[in-house]
C-alpha cells in the first residue's frame, strides 16, 4: 500500500513570508532613480513645450514668414523647432528669432518662467512691444537682445536687470524706451541702450558709477541732457563708451579719459560740450584707438600734450568745433597708426604741414574741409599709399598738387576739392587713380576742356561721380565719357560748354543724374532716352540753347524725380507720357516755345510739388486733374493761397477761364493741394 502525501491548503503562511514577498514585489515594480530623473526631465520638457506654445499664442500676433509653423502642440520636445537650441538633456537654452518679422507683445516674465534653463534670448529685428519686462526669479539669462523692436514703455522698477543675476550682455538699442528704473548686477559686461528716447541723466550717472566689470556702455542717440558730472572711476574694464548724439553740455571733466585707462573707443560727438580742448587730460597710459569729439563747441588754440600718449590712436575726429590754430604737423605725425583724421569745419589756418605726410603710411581717410587752409598739399603726401578718401573742400588752396601729389595716390576712391582757388586745366594724370569713384572739383578756377581720357576702353576706371560744376571749362562735352560705364552722376553746370550732349553720354547704362544747366549747349534731346527703362532720376538742362521737341520716350524714365528744361528753345507739345513719372516732384519747362494743351496726364504725377510752365505758347484750360491728383504744396511759398494763375507769353494774360483759376473742389477739400506754377511772380502773374 502506497503512502499518500497530503498538503493542507488551509494552513496560513507565516507573517514573515508575507513581508518578504511584499518587499520583493515592491523592488520589482519600483522605478529606479534614473527612471525618476527621466520622468522629471520629461515633465519639465513638456512644460517647456507648453510654455513656448503659450508664447506663440499670446505674444505673437503675426508670423508673416511662418517661422513658427513647425511648433507643433503634439511634440515631445521643442528641440527641433525653428529658433530653438537645447542642452544635452533636452532643455531649451537658446531662443533665437532674429529678424523673423514677428509682430506681437512680449511678456518676458512668463517666457523666462516657462523656460528655466534659458540662457540666451535673441528677438532683435522684430516688431515686439512689451507688456512686462520683469523676469522670473528663476531667470538664468546670460544674454538678451531685444534691439530693433517697438518697445516704448519705461523699464519697471523690478525689471529683468535685477532678476537675472547672470546677465552679461544686454542690447535694447533701436527702440523707444523713455527711461524708467535701471539697476544691474556686477555680472553685466555689455550694455547697449543706443537709439532710444532716454532723457533721465541718472541712468548715465548710475552706469558710470556702477560699472566694475562693464567693457561696453552705449547711450548714443538718446535725449540725455545736462553736464557730464561723473567720471568712470570704477570702470576699470570699460573699453567702449559711446555717448554721441545726445544733448550733453558744459565742460568735459578734464580727467574723464585719464580715469579710464582701459578705454579704447570714446565717442562724445554730436553733443553741446564747450570745453577747452587743450585742458583735457588723456593720462600717462592712454590706450585709445578711437576718439571722436566732433560736432561740439570745443575751443582752444592748442592740442593737449597728454594726447601724445595715445600712441595706438587709429581714428581722431575733431570736426565741427571751434578750434582755431595751425595744424600741429609734428604732433599729429607722431600717430604712426592713424587711419582716419578729420579736422573739418573748424578754424584751422595756414599751410597743410608736410610732417603730417611723412608718417602717413597707414592713413586711409583725411578730411580737412571747411577751414581756412592755404597753399597746397605737400609732396610728402605722395607717399600716402593707403589713402582712400581725401577731402580738402572749402578752403583757400591753390597750386598744382593734383598733378604732383594726388595723381600718385593709387588707392584713392573719393577726392573732394570743391570751393578752392585751384586754377589751370583738370589734370589728365587723375586717370592714373583707377580706383577713383568720386571726383569733385566744383567751384574752382579750372579752364580748358573737360578731360576726355578720364575713362577709356583701354584704361577703365571705377568713376561714378564726375562733378566739375562752377568753373571756366569750355569746349564740347567729350563723347569719351561714354567709356565711364559706372558713371552715375555728371554735373558740368555753370561752365561755358557748347555743342550737343553726345549720345554716348545719354546712353550711359547706370546714369542717375545728368546736370548741365547754365552752359551754351545746343542740339536736341534724343528720342531714345530711357528706351530700355533707364535709371535717370535727375535731368537738369535749363538755361542752355537746346532745340527740338521733348521726346516722347521721356515717359519711359519712370524713376525720374526732377526734370528742369526751362529757358531753352524747345518747341512742340508736352508729351502725355510724363504722366508715367509717378515719382516726379519738380517739372520745369518755362520760358520755351511749347504749344498745345497742358496734358491732363500730368495729374498722375502724384508726387509733383512744383510745376513751371511759365512763358510758353500753351492754350486751353488748365486740366482739373492737376488739382485732383498732384502732390502737396511746398511749405512756406505763399502762405494761405488757394489759387494758381498761369501766364503764357504768346497769348493773352490767362488761357484759363477768367483772371483767377480756382482748382475744382479746392473749397470743399479744405485746399489740401497746391502747385506752384511759376518761378517768377509778377504783377500780372498772381497767386491769390
Amino acid at each position: 500500500m502506497k503512502k499518500q502525501w497530503r498538503i493542507s491548503s488551509r494552513r496560513p503562511p507565516p507573517k514573515a513570508m508575507i513581508t518578504i514577498f511584499g518587499y520583493v514585489l515592491l523592488l520589482l515594480f519600483m522605478p529606479s532613480s534614473s527612471q525618476t530623473r527621466g520622468l522629471s526631465s520629461q515633465q519639465s520638457t513638456n512644460n517647456e513645450v507648453v510654455g513656448l506654445l503659450a508664447f506663440k499664442k499670446s505674444s505673437v500676433q503675426s508670423d508673416p514668414n511662418n517661422l513658427l509653423a513647425n511648433w507643433f502642440p503634439n511634440s515631445a520636445t521643442p528641440c527641433s523647432w525653428s529658433g530653438i537650441s537645447c542642452s544635452l538633456d533636452s532643455h531649451v537654452t537658446t531662443l533665437n528669432l532674429t529678424n523673423a518679422g514677428l509682430i506681437g507683445t512680449l511678456n518676458l516674465y512668463n517666457l523666462t518662467g516657462a523656460l528655466p534653463s534659458l540662457n540666451h534670448l535673441y528677438l532683435q529685428g522684430n516688431s515686439f512691444s512689451a507688456s512686462d519686462l520683469s523676469a522670473s526669479s528663476s531667470c538664468v539669462l546670460e544674454s538678451l537682445d531685444l534691439s530693433s523692436n517697438n518697445i516704448s514703455d519705461p523699464l519697471p522698477r523690478k525689471s529683468f536687470f535685477e532678476s537675472c543675476n547672470h546677465l552679461s550682455y544686454v542690447n535694447l538699442s533701436h527702440n523707444s524706451i523713455p527711461g524708467g528704473s535701471l539697476r544691474f548686477s556686477p555680472s553685466l559686461l555689455q550694455l547697449d541702450l543706443s537709439r532710444n528716447t532716454i532723457s533721465d541723466s541718472t541712468w548715465l550717472a548710475y552706469s558710470l558709477s556702477t560699472c566694475q566689470n562693464l567693457n561696453l556702455l552705449n547711450f548714443s542717440d538718446n535725449k540725455l541732457a545736462g553736464k557730464l558730472a561723473v567720471t568712470p572711476l570704477s570702470c576699470n574694464s570699460l573699453s567702449v563708451l559711446d555717448l554721441s548724439y545726445n544733448l550733453l553740455s558744459g565742460e568735459i571733466p578734464p580727467n574723464f579719459v585719464a580715469d579710464s585707462p582701459s578705454l579704447k573707443y570714446l565717442d562724445l560727438s554730436h553733443n553741446n560740450f564747450s570745453a577747452n580742448f587743450s585742458s583735457l587730460d588723456f593720462g600717462h597710459y592712454c590706450n585709445l584707438t578711437w576718439l571722436s569729439l566732433s560736432q561740439n563747441r570745443l575751443s582752444g588754440i592748442g592740442f593737449p600734450l597728454s594726447l601724445r600718449n595715445c600712441v595706438l590712436l587709429q581714428t581722431l575726429n575733431l570736426s565741427r568745433n571751434e578750434l582755431q590754430l595751425k595744424i600741429p604737423g609734428t604732433f599729429l605725425g607722431s600717430f604712426t597708426n592713424l587711419r582716419q583724421l578729420s579736422l573739418a569745419h573748424n578754424l584751422f589756418y595756414g599751410d597743410i604741414p608736410l610732417e603730417l605726410g611723412q608718417t602717413c603710411g597707414t592713413l586711409q581717410e583725411m578730411d580737412l574741409s571747411a577751414n581756412k587752409l592755404t597753399g597746397g598739399l605737400p609732396l610728402t603726401f605722395a607717399s600716402c599709399s593707403s589713402m582712400q578718401s581725401l577731402n580738402l573742400g572749402s578752403n583757400l588752396l591753390s597750386g598744382n598738387f593734383l598733378t604732383t601729389v594726388v595723381s600718385n595716390l593709387q588707392s584713392l576712391i573719393y577726392l573732394y576739392v570743391p570751393f578752392n582757388n585751384i586754377t589751370g586745366t583738370v589734370p589728365l594724370s587723375l586717370a592714373n587713380c583707377t580706383q577713383l569713384q568720386v571726383l569733385d572739383l566744383s567751384s574752382n578756377g579750372f579752364t580748358g576742356d573737360v578731360p576726355a581720357k578720364l575713362c577709356s576702353s583701354s584704361n577703365p576706371t571705377a568713376l561714378q561721380k564726375l562733378l566739375l560744376a562752377d568753373n571756366y571749362l569750355s569746349g564740347k562735352v567729350p563723347s569719351e565719357l561714354g567709356s565711364c560705364k559706372n558713371l552715375r552722376s555728371i554735373d558740368l553746370s555753370f561752365n561755358s560748354l557748347n555743342g550737343p550732349i553726345p549720345l554716348e553720354v545719354w546712353t550711359l547704362p547706370n546714369l542717375l543724374d545728368l546736370v548741365m544747366w547754365a552752359n551754351n549747349l545746343t542740339g536736341e534731346i534724343p528720342e531714345g532716352i530711357c528706351v530700355n527703362g533707364g535709371n535717370l532720376e535727375t535731368l537738369i538742362l535749363n538755361n542752355n540753347l537746346i532745340t527740338g521737341t521733348i521726346p516722347r520716350s521721356i515717359g519711359n524714365c519712370t524713376n525720374m524725380i526732377w526734370v528742369s528744361l526751362s529757358s531753352n528753345r524747345l518747341t512742340g507739345e508736352i508729351p502725355a507720357g510724363i504722366g508715367n513719372l509717378v515719382n516726379l516732384a519738380v517739372l520745369q519747362m518755362g520760358n520755351n516755345s511749347l504749344t498745345g494743351k497742358v496734358p491732363p496726364e500730368i495729374g498722375n504725377c502724384r508726387s509733383l510739388i512744383w510745376l513751371d510752365l511759365n512763358s510758353n505758347n500753351l492754350s486751353g484750360p488748365l486740366p482739373p486733374e492737376l488739382a485732383d491728383h498732384a502732390g502737396l504744396v511746398v511749405p512756406g511759398i505763399v502762405s494761405g493761397k488757394q489759387f494758381a494763375f498761369v501766364r503764357n507769353e504768346g497769348g493773352t494774360s490767362c488761357r484759363g477761364a477768367g483772371d483767377w483759376l480756382n482748382f475744382r473742389g479746392s473749397g470743399q477739400k479744405g485746399w489740401k493741394i497746391f502747385l506752384w506754377f511759376t518761378l517768377v511772380l509778377q504783377q500780372e502773374f498772381i497767386l491769390a
